[in-house]
């Protein structure tokens, strides 16, 4: 179909033609989407790209200069959450459907899509673009912990200011952030009432919060699970 002789498709929103611009307003929409971190990697792991929040998320006080073309070893991540997304590059090679991984990074929880993309010729890399979002707990995570693709749980977890929890404290945070009270809680790990109120004080003193619903809101940001306390922390 054509216009006053143009040669450029007009779309009706049910025919199935993608206009011409397209593509490249869904990727600006995307890679400029407050809270969405969008990356570029090589099977090495070398980052060909990334957006204004992977900065935010990942880099601190980084300048873009300092990352691009470097490899996540040489950025510093831990060799072990290095390995655990190299893997996945690897199984995406053989098997190239997305996939999406579950972490928890600097104290919040967050959900990666990683897609594969196919190399231009033989002679180049396949790379993979990992599209990034922190959600807490809530009917957002529900509804991906329960969708048709199953969820990757990362072995490694960064706490953040979080780090300072013993595994039980870490525990009675998780079900506060629940919103379980402390004898729902004393029962769901089999202690004492006396026994989790003294884990919540624990907490409450390490992180400097005392108020249980401010630590309640800190959990759900998180988004831990009971799993969580017995990862590996990096």
């Amino acid at each position: 179909m054509t216009q006053s002789g143009s040669t450029h498709e007009t779309a009706s929103p049910h025919d199935g033609v993608v206009p011409s611009r397209a593509p490249a307003l869904l990727w600006e929409t995307m890679t400029t989407e407050p809270g969405v971190s969008v990356s570029i990697l090589d099977e090495q792991g070398t980052v060909l790209f990334f957006n204004a929040e992977t900065l935010r998320i990942f880099f601190g006080d980084n300048q873009p200069g300092d990352i691009r073309g470097k490899t996540l070893k040489e950025l510093g991540f831990p060799s072990v959450w290095i390995e655990e997304r190299l893997n996945l590059f690897r199984a995406m090679k053989a098997d190239p459907k997305p996939r999406l991984m579950r972490t928890v990074w600097n104290g919040h929880q967050q959900f990666s899509w990683v897609r594969l993309i196919p190399p231009d010729s033989p002679a180049e890399q396949t790379s993979f673009m990992v599209v990034t979002r922190r959600i807490p707990a809530g009917d957002e995570s529900n509804r991906l912990h329960s969708s048709e693709t199953a969820v990757i749980e990362s072995g490694v977890i960064r706490l953040g200011e979080l780090d300072v929890l013993t595994p039980r404290e870490l525990e009675v945070l998780t079900l506060l952030g629940h919103g379980m009270s402390i004898k729902d809680i004393a029962e769901s790990l089999n202690r004492s009432v006396k026994t989790v109120e003294r884990h919540r004080e624990s907490i409450g003193a390490k992180l400097r919060l005392s108020k249980a619903v401010v630590l309640a809101d800190l959990a759900r940001e998180a988004g831990l699970t009971l799993n969580d306390s017995t990862k590996r922390r990096v």
